[in-house]
């Protein structure tokens, strides 16, 4: 039995670790595809934006309106000392207050203030006058002042603050390409009006950005700064991309897109349902930057905030990070994540391993590199081990009553063995090594009504109760390496795991499909990455279950066939018209992606 437990036990652990990694590496490609392409679509949406004549016409009306509204403030009787005081309130009271919670360095407002008096009266129009609350400042649509400026941002407001709202910008900006003048936001921020070439936000991403794109000399080109600390969003993380705004061949502008923080939240908890998407009670995808923090936000920060920041805390993370975390209700750019696959994701390798995550808890990881242009970015996929390997605590729990409940009779029989060398005894012994090498069916011809015969049917007994615990673990096992895994709602995966012989060939048909009569997919892969070798009649096998999904209406792509398997199939001269085949499973889940999107 120990040497059953111990075969059966390292076996077991194999075959859930590898059908974990297999859920993981497909929910990281998922993921993966979706961010990259979510960054390609705002590159796609920031160029078509700045091209469009009615963003040049704003540029140019806002750039007049900027140049003139010093006379517009003095013609309408406002005083420079009006304008002074209700900026040093606002400053004071409303932004000083805020960014002091997460500043480690003593701040004042006279630093931040404008000294530019055309600034200082647009932040005094829209700002510290604008009678909506913080954080509500773009609800504003027309200042009291009559002014060309007041007549753009009256025109062209509702348009920007729409579209920012359509795709779930934080803000968007129009900076002037000669003077660095942001002369309009829609969320009107401090940085409002201010010079990004000298004034106080001059060494911010937002600042890289426009000089970057500033000293680009052609239409159609696009810089991405990644995230950082941005103070006029109070030291949030914040990121931005920006293209050029031409006039024919003049550079009248630059455009500006503060990136959602939201949407990519959105995209890599999905929707904060991690165990839709099969990653347990403990398990999330995550996105790690090149400095080695979070890019999205934490799973464990969203479902626990206190035991979230009670762990980290304890986990060797400085006072102050954790502090900040805790202001902001944000771990983007601050939760450190100095992990082996991190930092080997982010040298540009992919890989899978089990090792402590950013918590110090044993985790099982998927990561690779992804590949958006002008940030290093990772993407991990995780599970915690102990929730991983959970079926295999219960089994060897299982074992263990057993063979404590089994311990008395087998110190009886040895008893026996010692006091007998009949030829009965002789024929036990061979069939208790037959079953100490695995043949659980042998057959014990021992009849009679004495101590041995006795002996004979405790071990029948116990035989009996082997065979059904390892049917038990095989079933386990089945289920394990046979499910079928949703990935989106029209497309299903199925990792195939260890040796295929007839018996589980019959299990994967009844289980794809009473899946697909339950939960229809358009697609379904068959990922046998996993089987290690592929004789005739297993070939014919998969084949025919393949056949089956077809017949149920579902498109089926095989995907992970080695050279080997490839020779086996080649020679059963198999019809493999209607089935797909893909050599890897990341290949796999783009085309299924794409047959259920057309």
């Amino acid at each position: 039995m120990v040497v059953l437990f111990i075969f059966t036990d390292t076996y077991s652990e194999r075959f859930i670790l590898e059908g974990y990694f297999g859920k993981l590496r497909a929910i990281r490609e998922i993921k993966a595809d979706q961010i990259e392409t979510y960054f390609q679509n705002i590159e796609s949406q920031v160029l078509t934006f700045s091209e469009d004549k009615m963003v040049i016409e704003a540029m140019y009306a806002f750039q007049s309106g900027y140049d003139q509204i010093d006379d517009a403030v003095r013609q309408a009787g406002i005083s420079q000392y009006a304008i002074d005081t209700s900026l040093q309130s606002y400053y004071e009271k409303a932004f000083i207050t805020r960014l002091k919670e997460n500043q480690e360095k003593l701040i004042y407002a006279s630093s931040y203030i404008p000294s530019e008096s055309r600034t200082k009266a647009l932040q005094y129009l829209y700002i510290a006058s604008n009678p909506e609350p913080v954080g509500k400042k773009d609800r504003y649509r027309t200042a009291s002042v009559p002014s060309r400026y007041t007549s753009a941002h009256e025109k062209y407001h509702p348009v920007f603050r729409s579209f920012l709202e359509k795709f779930g910008y934080y803000d968007i900006f129009l900076v002037d390409a000669a003077t660095g003048h942001v002369v309009y936001t829609v969320f009107k921020e401090v940085d409002f009006g201010t010079s990004l070439l000298n004034g106080p936000y001059r060494n911010s991403q937002l600042a890289v950005v426009f000089n970057k794109v500033r000293a680009a000399s052609y239409p159609g080109f696009v810089h991405l700064a990644d995230f950082a600390p941005y103070e006029p969003s109070y030291n949030g993380q914040a990121s931005f991309m920006g293209s050029p705004i031409f006039d024919g061949e003049d550079l009248i502008g630059v455009l500006v897109f503060q990136m959602p923080i939201e949407r990519i939240n959105d995209i890599m908890t999905n929707h904060n349902s991690w165990e839709e998407v099969g990653l347990g009670k403990s398990g999330e995808a995550y996105l790690v930057g090149g400095d080695l923090t979070l890019r999205n936000q934490s799973r464990f920060m969203v479902e626990d905030k206190a035991g979230y920041l009670e762990a980290i805390g304890q986990s060797g993370i400085p006072r102050s990070i954790v502090k900040k975390i805790d202001n902001l209700n944000s771990s983007i750019g601050l939760q450190p994540v100095s992990t082996q696959g991190a930092k080997t994701a982010i040298g540009g390798q992919a890989g899978e391993d089990i090792f402590p995550d950013y918590r110090g808890i044993p985790v099982l990881s998927s990561f690779r590199p992804l590949h958006i242009n002008g940030v290093q970015w990772a993407i991990m996929s995780e599970i915690d081990k102990a929730e991983a390997l959970a079926p295999l605590s219960r089994l060897r729990l299982q074992y263990l009553i057993v063979f404590i409940c089994m311990l008395p009779l087998i110190l009886l029989a040895s008893f026996y063995f010692s006091r007998s060398i009949t030829k009965r005894l002789k024929a036990l012994d061979n069939a208790a090594m037959k079953l100490a090498e695995g043949q659980l069916d042998v057959h014990l011809a021992i009849s009679g009504a004495d101590e041995i015969s006795s002996l004979a049917g405790s071990f029948a007994k116990m035989q009996n109760a082997i065979h059904d615990l390892v049917e038990k673990q095989n079933q386990t096992i089945d289920a394990l390496s046979a499910s079928l895994i949703p990935v989106t709602q029209d497309v299903a995966v199925m990792p195939l795991i260890g040796v295929l012989d007839d018996r589980r060939i019959h299990q994967i048909r009844e289980s794809l499909t009473e899946g697909l009569q339950t939960d229809f997919h358009k697609v379904v892969l068959l990922d046998v990455t996993g089987v290690p070798a592929m004789d005739e009649p297993t070939a014919d096998g998969l084949i025919k279950v393949a056949r089956a999904a077809r017949l149920m209406g579902t498109t089926v792509i095989l995907t992970g066939i080695n050279p080997d398997m490839a020779a086996v199939i080649a020679d059963l001269d198999i019809d493999l018209d209607g089935i797909i085949i893909e050599n890897s499973m990341a290949n796999g889940i783009n085309e299924a992606l794409k047959i259920s999107k057309g």
